[in-house]
C-alpha cells in the first residue's frame, strides 16, 4: 500500500486484523486500497458482500476431505488397499475425486504462494505449490489431495490457536458497556458510552458495568477489578474512592463523577497499549524472520539435489514439504501474542516484545521508595500514651484528642489523625478556637480546656514540660524514621502518635519473589532521608540502599549498573522516576503513576501491586524458555524430517503429516503461557 500514490502512512495491527491508512482521496482510491490488500493475499472486511459459507475456509477444507474420503473409500471396495500408493492399481473414479479434491484445495495455496513469488519473495505456499504440482505430474493424486488438505487443515488449526492466543484483546474490548446511566438537568437518562463527558454525574446500581472512569461522590458498592487491575478479590468502594471503566459492580450502587471518558480511560488505554505491543518484533524473532529468507531457497536447492542425484520425483516432492519452516517463524510470534496477553488479563501491560524479551532477562532490580514501595501518603502507625499517677489516657481517647486539635488543619499529619480517628470510628467535633504553628504544630480549645499537639519546643512554649522518660520514648521512634507529635492536655503531656509512610501491602512479599527468581541485585533509589530510606528497606528487605538522590542521579545510579554488566528493571511512580524509567533496560510504572512515568515506562503495572513485578519478570522468562524450546525443535524436527525425505523414508503423505504437526505442536508450546501461574 504504501507504494500507492497519495498514501502517507500505513499501520497494520495483525492483532485486530486491521489496517490504517493515511492517504490522499484525490491521488488513490480506495478500490485500488482494497486491490493492494487482496495482492499481499489477505481478504478485506466490509469492500463487498460477505463471502458465502461455501466460500469459507471450514467449508474448504469439509469439501476437501470429504471428496478424499470418498475416493478412498471407492479404491478401498474396489481393491482392498488402505493407502492407494503409486506402485497400485487405483480406479479411475477414486483417482477423478483425488484430482478435484486437489484443485479445489490448492488453488487458495497457489494463488498465495504465486503471489509471493511475484513479489519477489519465496515462502511456504510456494514451497507447497511446487510439491503439489509435481505430485500431480507423477500422477500421485491421492498424496497431492492429501497434502492440501493438510496444508489447509494446519493452516486453520494455526488460526484457531492464535485467536485464542489474541482473545485478550477481545475481552478487552468487550468489558465496557454500550450505555451509561447520567444526570443531566435533574433528569437521570440513559445514553450510549462514547457521548458521557468529563465531569457528568453517572448512577451505577447492582451488577452493572461501569461505564467510565471516576470517583464515587456518594453511595458506596463492592467492585470486581479482576479485568482491569488483576486482583483477586472485590474491592469495597466509597465516597473518593477510584473506579475503572469495564469493572462489574457486584454489591451496592453508587453515583460517580466521570473523569477520564473514551479513549482516555484506563480500559481504553491499557487496550491500546496491548493492541501495540502485540506488533513489536522481540529482536530473537527479527533474527529468526531473516534465517527464514535464507531457508526457502535452501530447502529449493536441497529438492533439486535430491532430485538430480536419486532422480526420485516422490524423494524431492517430500523434502519440499518438511523443509517449510512454517513452525520456525510460528515459534516467537505466537509466544509473544500469547505471554503479552496472559499479562494484560494480570493487570501488567508489556508495550510490546522487546520489552517482555528484555524482562526476562533482567539480574537487578531498582525501586523507588515513596508511592512505589510505600503508599506514599502519611499514616498513623503507633500510638503511645503516657502514664501517670492523676491520669491514663487511652488510644481511643489521645487519638479523640489529637483529632480535635487537628479537625481544622490542612497539613497531611493532621489527614493522617482524622483518618486514624475515621478508622476507629470516632466523630470528632469541632474545637471552639484553633491556632496552627508554622513548622511545630496546633493548638486548639474545646470544652474549656487547651489541646496541644506537636514538637516538644510548642509544648515548652506553653510550660509543658517531658520527663527524661517520655523524650527517650519519642526519640526511639524517631529514629525508627518516623514523624512523632505529642499530644498535651490541660497543660500535661498524654502520650505521642508516630506518623509515617506506611509500605505496600505486598512489598516484603513481592521482594522475596524476586529473589527467588534468582534476581542479583534489589536496590532502592529514593530522595529521602538516609534513616527513613534505611528503616523501609530493612523492613522489605532490601540490601542495597541509595538516598537523598535527585532525580538525575537516578538515571545515574542506573548507567552505572548498566556499565557492570547489568540488566536493570526500575520500578518507579512519579516524574521524578521518569528519567530512570528511560534509562533502564525495563522500565515499570506503578498503577497510580504521573501520565509522564506512564508514557516512559515499558511495563505498566495497572493496579499498585508489587507482586506483579515478579509475575512479569516470571512470565518473561517462561515465554523466552519456550521461544528457545520451539525454536529448537522447529529447527531438529525440519532437519531430522529433511533427511528422512532425502534417504526416502518418509514418502509423500507422511512429509504432509510431518510438516503441519509441527506447525501446531509449535502453537500449543505457546498457548502454555495462557496459564501461566507464578
Amino acid at each position: 500500500m504504501r507504494q500507492l500514490p497519495g498514501v502517507t502512512e500505513v499501520e497494520v495491527n495483525v492483532a485486530k486484523s486491521v489496517v490504517r491508512v493515511t492517504f490522499d482521496p484525490h491521488a488513490v482510491s480506495h478500490a485500488r486500497l482494497v486491490a493492494a490488500v487482496r495482492r499481499a493475499g489477505c481478504g478485506v472486511e466490509g469492500a463487498g458482500p460477505s463471502p458465502p459459507w461455501w466460500r469459507t475456509e471450514k467449508a474448504l477444507v469439509a469439501a476437501v476431505g470429504l471428496l478424499l474420503l470418498a475416493g478412498w473409500l471407492w479404491n478401498l471396495l474396489a481393491t482392498g488397499d488402505l493407502l492407494p500408493e503409486h506402485d497400485r492399481y487405483v480406479p479411475p473414479g477414486a483417482q477423478a475425486l483425488f484430482l478435484l479434491a486437489t484443485l479445489i484445495g490448492a488453488l487458495p495455496i497457489a494463488k498465495e504462494g504465486i503471489g509471493a513469488l511475484l513479489r519477489k519473495k519465496l515462502d511456504a505456499e510456494l514451497l507447497v505449490t511446487i510439491a503439489v504440482v509435481g505430485a500431480v505430474s507423477i500422477q500421485e493424486f491421492f498424496a497431492a489431495g492429501e497434502v492440501v488438505f493438510i496444508m489447509l487443515l494446519g493452516e486453520m488449526l494455526e488460526s484457531f490457536t492464535v485467536d485464542r492466543a489474541r482473545a485478550a484483546i477481545s475481552k478487552l474490548m468487550a468489558l465496557a458497556p454500550e450505555t451509561a446511566r447520567v444526570r443531566r438537568d435533574g433528569q437521570e437518562i440513559e445514553i450510549p458510552t462514547d457521548e458521557v463527558v468529563v465531569g457528568d454525574v453517572v448512577v451505577v446500581r447492582p451488577g452493572e458495568k461501569i461505564p467510565v472512569d471516576g470517583s464515587l461522590i456518594a453511595g458506596s458498592g463492592v467492585v470486581d477489578q479482576a479485568a482491569i487491575t488483576g486482583e483477586s478479590m472485590p474491592v469495597d468502594k466509597n465516597v473518593g474512592d477510584e473506579v475503572f471503566a469495564g469493572t462489574l459492580n457486584t454489591a451496592g450502587a453508587f453515583v460517580l463523577r466521570a473523569e477520564r471518558v473514551g479513549k482516555d480511560s484506563t480500559l481504553a488505554r491499557i487496550t491500546k497499549l496491548v493492541e501495540e505491543a502485540q506488533q513489536r518484533d522481540a529482536p530473537v524473532q527479527r533474527v529468526i524472520d531473516r534465517y527464514a529468507t535464507f531457508a526457502v531457497p535452501l530447502m529449493l536447492l536441497i529438492a533439486a539435489l535430491t532430485y538430480g542425484v536419486t532422480l526420485d520425483a516422490h524423494r524431492a516432492i517430500t523434502v519440499l514439504l518438511v523443509a517449510c519452516p512454517c513452525a520456525l517463524l510460528l515459534a516467537t510470534p505466537t509466544a509473544i501474542v500469547a505471554g503479552i496477553g496472559r499479562a494484560a488479563k494480570e493487570g501488567v501491560l508489556i508495550k510490546g516484545g522487546a520489552h517482555l524479551e528484555a524482562a526476562g532477562r533482567l539480574n537487578v532490580i531498582v525501586f523507588d521508595k515513596t508511592g512505589t514501595l510505600t503508599e506514599g501518603k502519611p499514616a498513623v502507625t503507633d500510638i503511645c500514651s503516657f502514664h501517670d499517677e492523676e491520669h491514663q489516657h487511652g488510644e481511643a481517647e489521645l487519638i479523640a484528642l489529637a483529632a480535635v486539635a487537628e479537625k481544622m488543619s490542612e497539613h497531611p499529619l493532621a489527614q493522617a489523625i482524622r483518618e486514624k480517628a475515621n478508622e476507629m470510628g470516632m466523630k470528632t467535633p469541632d474545637p471552639s478556637d484553633f491556632a496552627h504553628v508554622a513548622g511545630r504544630g496546633v493548638v486548639a480549645n474545646h470544652n474549656g480546656t487547651k489541646i496541644v499537639v506537636g514538637k516538644p519546643a510548642l509544648l515548652r512554649e506553653h510550660q509543658i514540660t517531658l520527663t527524661a522518660e517520655q523524650e527517650q520514648h519519642l526519640r526511639k521512634h524517631e529514629q525508627e524514621g518516623k514523624t512523632v507529635v505529642v499530644v498535651a492536655h490541660d497543660g500535661k503531656p498524654c502520650g505521642i502518635v508516630s506518623i509515617a509512610d506506611t509500605l505496600r501491602e505486598k512489598a516484603q512479599s513481592a521482594i522475596h519473589a524476586l529473589r527467588q527468581l534468582g534476581i542479583k541485585k534489589v536496590v532502592m533509589l529514593t530522595g529521602d532521608n538516609s534513616r527513613t530510606a534505611k528503616t523501609i528497606a530493612t523492613q522489605v528487605g532490601i540490601d542495597h540502599v541509595h538516598a537523598e538522590v535527585l532525580p538525575e542521579q537516578k538515571a545515574e545510579r542506573i548507567a552505572a549498573f548498566q556499565a557492570q554488566g547489568y540488566r536493570v528493571a526500575m520500578v518507579g511512580d512519579g516524574i521524578n522516576d521518569a528519567p530512570a524509567l528511560a534509562t533502564a533496560d525495563v522500565g515499570v510504572a506503578m498503577g497510580a503513576s504521573t501520565d509522564i512515568a506512564l508514557e516512559t515506562a515499558d511495563i505498566a503495572l495497572v493496579a499498585n501491586d508489587l507482586s506483579k513485578v515478579a509475575f512479569a519478570v516470571g512470565l518473561s522468562r517462561k515465554t523466552l524458555a519456550i521461544i528457545k524450546q520451539s525454536v529448537g525443535f522447529a529447527l531438529a524436527y525440519n532437519l531430522l524430517m529433511v533427511a528422512l525425505a532425502v534417504e526416502g523414508t518418509l514418502g509423500v503423505i507422511g512429509g504432509a503429516v510431518a510438516h503441519q504437526v509441527s506447525g501446531v505442536l509449535v502453537v500449543l508450546n505457546a498457548m502454555r503461557l495462557l496459564r501461566y501461574r507464578q
